[in-house]
C-alpha cells in the first residue's frame, strides 16, 4: 500500500502553498493549516505562492543544457534539408516570401501560389529570418528555441502547480521524448504550438490569480497565436473557458475579458484577411486550394467515423482509434505503429513516440492526487484546461483522415505535468505490499526506457548536416544564368538553390514514391485536368509520360543562345522510383543527348543538349 503523504496532500516545503484564504461568511476553515477545499459554488481564488528560486535556475539550466545536447545528437539535418517535403518547405518558403516582400505565398517557377498552411508560425520564422544570415537552411533554430522554451515553460508550470521535484521531472520527461526531439531539429510546427500553448496556460493562471490585464491580453495574444499556428489549437480556448467555470475567479472583471479579446482577435484577424485576399473568402483554406476534390467538396471526406476502426491510408496499421490509443498509452512501438509519415525520421531509433506507458501510469496517480487533496485553485484550473483541451484535440482527431500522433503534442504538458507529480507522491511513503512493488516495478520500466531511448540518441550516429544540401550546394555556381530540368520540388530548389538568374523547370507530374517529390506541381496538374484555369509550371514530361514538344523546343533555344540546359535528379531509393526515372530518360533521349556533369550520393546533375 502507498502510505498517504503530507507532501502529497498539501504540497511540499520547497514548491506553491495556498495563502490562508479571506474569511467569508460561506468559507468556514476548521484550522490555518486545513488543506484547501475548491468548490464552484463559492469564491475559489484562493492564491498559490509562487517562488521561482536560484536553485530553479540552476536546475532548469542544467535540464535545458541535458536538452540541447540530445538535440546536437539528433543532428539537424532534417532542419536543414526542410524535410519533411512539402510540409516544411512550405512553412519556410512563407517565411522566405515575406521577408522578400511577396506575401504570405509560396513562389516558384514565377508564379505565386496561396500556402496550405495558416500564417502564425510563418510569421515566427520570418522574424528571425534575417537575424539567421538570410539563410533557408538555417531555419529550425527557430524550432530549437522554442523546444527550449516549452522546456523552461513546462517546468514553470509544474512548479506553480506542485512542487520542485515534480517540475524536474516533468522537464525531464518532456526533454527525452522522442517525438518532440525530432520535431524540435525540424522546420514544423508541433513543438512552436507546444510552447506557445503552455506560455498561454501560464498567463491564463496568472491573470486570474492576480487580476492582472497585461496578463489577459498576454494570453489572449498567445491563444491567438496558437489559432494561427495551428486551428485546432483553438481547443484551448474552451479548455480555459470551462477551468474558469469549474474553478471560478474571486471576481470576473469585464475589463479582463475585454484585453483577452483585444490580444486574442489580432492575429485570428489577419488570417481572415489574408484568407480573403488569397483565397476569396474568410472561411477557405490552402488545403481546398491544393486539394479541392478531398477538402473542398465535402468535410466527410476528410473526417469520417469509420476512420476509427479503418485506416484511410493502407500504410497505417490500425485505424485511428487504435493508433491514437497505442501512442496515448505509450506502447505504439510494441505494436509496430512507429516509422509512418513524419515519424519516419524523427522514430529513427525510438521504441515509442510520445513516451513509455508508466508515464501514463503516473500521469493518473497525479491527477487523482491534486483531485482529491484540492491543492489550489491555480492547479485545479491547469488540470482542467490542460486535460478538456487534450480530450478535444482527440475529439478533433480521432476521425480525420491523417494519422499522427505529433498533432497531440501541444496539449500534453498536462499528461508530463501530472506525471511529475504522480511520480513524487507513488514514490513518496512505500511500503512492502503489492503497490508498492507495483510502483517499483514502474519506477524501474521507466528509468530503462529513457536510459535506452537517451542511450540511443547519444550513441547514433546522425548526420550533422543534410547531404542533399551540401550536394546542391556544390553544383548551385553551375546554374547560374541556367535552365534546370529537375525531379525535385522546384518550391525546395528556389529556396536552396534559387537566385543567380536560374530558371526552373519540373521534369514531370509523377510522384511515385520520390522522397523529394514534386507534390506542388503534381496537385497543380490535378487542378488543370478539372478546370483550374491558373498558371502552372512548365514540365518537360507531359502528365500521360511524353514529351512536351513546345517545352523541349524552347530548351533548344536556350541551347542555341548560349543559356545552358541542365537536369537535375534525385538518386532513386526504390524499384519504383528507379524504373520511373528510366522511362523518362528514354523519352528525354529521343530529344535530347545529355552529359553527367556531377554525380553524387543523393544527386546527379547532367548537361542537356538538343539532337
Amino acid at each position: 500500500m502507498i502510505r498517504e503523504n503530507p507532501e502529497c496532500r498539501a504540497g511540499s516545503a520547497r514548491g506553491p502553498k495556498p495563502e490562508r484564504p479571506v474569511r467569508s461568511p460561506d468559507l468556514l476553515l476548521t484550522s490555518p493549516s486545513s488543506p484547501v477545499t475548491i468548490s464552484s459554488r463559492r469564491d475559489a481564488a484562493e492564491t498559490s505562492v509562487f517562488r521561482f528560486e536560484g536553485i530553479d535556475a540552476a536546475i532548469l539550466a542544467l535540464i535545458l543544457g541535458f536538452a540541447l545536447l540530445l538535440l546536437a545528437s539528433t543532428g539537424f539535418a532534417n532542419g536543414q534539408e526542410l524535410w519533411p517535403i512539402p510540409d516544411a518547405v512550405e512553412y519556410a518558403a512563407v517565411a522566405v516570401n515575406l521577408d522578400r516582400g511577396l506575401g504570405p505565398v509560396l513562389h516558384f517557377a514565377g508564379n505565386s501560389y496561396p500556402p496550405r498552411y495558416t500564417v502564425g508560425y510563418p510569421l515566427m520564422l520570418a522574424a528571425a529570418y534575417p537575424i539567421l544570415g538570410h539563410r533557408p537552411g538555417r531555419l529550425y533554430a527557430v524550432t530549437t528555441l522554442t523546444a527550449l522554451v516549452a522546456i523552461a515553460g513546462l517546468y514553470l508550470l509544474t512548479l506553480w502547480m506542485f512542487d520542485r521535484p515534480s517540475a524536474t521531472l516533468a522537464a525531464l520527461l518532456l526533454a527525452t521524448s522522442p517525438h518532440f526531439l525530432g520535431l524540435s531539429t525540424m522546420v514544423m510546427s508541433d513543438v512552436p504550438a507546444l510552447a506557445v500553448a503552455v506560455l498561454a496556460v501560464l498567463a491564463f493562471l496568472y491573470a486570474l490569480e492576480r487580476e492582472s490585464l497585461l496578463a489577459s491580453a498576454l494570453c489572449g495574444l498567445l491563444v491567438g497565436l496558437g489559432v494561427t499556428i495551428r486551428v485546432s489549437d483553438g481547443a484551448i480556448l474552451i479548455g480555459m473557458i470551462a477551468a474558469a467555470l469549474i474553478v471560478p475567479p474571486r471576481r470576473l472583471l469585464l475589463a479582463q475579458a475585454l484585453t483577452f479579446a483585444f490580444g486574442f482577435i489580432a492575429l485570428p484577424s489577419l488570417q481572415a484577411w489574408l484568407n480573403l485576399r488569397y483565397l476569396g473568402s474568410i472561411f477557405s483554406n490552402g488545403y481546398s486550394f491544393w486539394l479541392p476534390a478531398f477538402y473542398s467538396s465535402a468535410v466527410f471526406k476528410t473526417f469520417k467515423l469509420s476512420y476509427l476502426v479503418a485506416p484511410a491510408d493502407p500504410i497505417y496499421r490500425h485505424g485511428n482509434f487504435v493508433a491514437y490509443a497505442l501512442a496515448m498509452l505509450g506502447i505504439d512501438g510494441i505494436f509496430g505503429q512507429l516509422h509512418l509519415g513524419t515519424e519516419s525520421r524523427t522514430l529513427v531509433h525510438a521504441r515509442y513516440s510520445l513516451y513509455p506507458f508508466p508515464v501514463v501510469v503516473f500521469a493518473a496517480i497525479g491527477v487523482f492526487q491534486a483531485m482529491r487533496t484540492k491543492r489550489n485553485a491555480s492547479t485545479a484550473r491547469a488540470l482542467y484546461l490542460g486535460l478538456s483541451f487534450l480530450a478535444l484535440l482527440l475529439i478533433i482527431y480521432l476521425p480525420y483522415f491523417h494519422v499522427e500522433p505529433r498533432f497531440m503534442l501541444p496539449a500534453l504538458f498536462i499528461v508530463f505535468a501530472a506525471a511529475g507529480w504522480g511520480l513524487v507522491c507513488a514514490n513518496q511513503g512505500l511500503d512492502w505490499r503489492w503497490t508498492g512493488f507495483a510502483v517499483i516495478a514502474l519506477d524501474v520500466v521507466l528509468a530503462g526506457a529513457i536510459l535506452v531511448e537517451t542511450f540511443s540518441v547519444l550513441t547514433a550516429s546522425a548526420p550533422t548536416q543534410s547531404e542533399l544540401v551540401a550536394e546542391v550546394q556544390a553544383i548551385r555556381p553551375q546554374l547560374k544564368n541556367a535552365v534546370l530540368v529537375s525531379d525535385i520540388s522546384l518550391q525546395w530548389l528556389e529556396l536552396i538553390a534559387g537566385g543567380d538568374q536560374t530558371e526552373f523547370v519540373g521534369l514531370s507530374t509523377n510522384l511515385y514514391g520520390r522522397a523529394v517529390n514534386e507534390k506542388h506541381l503534381s496537385w497543380l496538374y490535378q487542378k488543370k485536368s478539372r478546370g483550374w484555369s491558373g498558371q502552372v509550371p512548365p514540365t518537360l514530361l507531359l502528365p500521360g509520360g511524353g514529351l512536351d514538344a513546345g517545352e523541349a523546343g524552347k530548351l533548344a533555344d536556350d541551347d542555341k543562345r548560349g543559356r545552358p540546359v541542365y537536369l537535375l535528379v534525385a538518386i532513386p531509393t526504390n524499384s519504383q522510383w528507379l524504373g520511373m526515372l528510366k522511362r523518362e530518360f528514354s523519352e528525354i533521349d529521343r530529344h535530347f543527348s545529355y552529359e553527367t556533369i556531377a554525380r553524387y550520393p543523393e544527386v546527379a546533375l547532367y548537361r542537356l543538349k538538343p539532337h
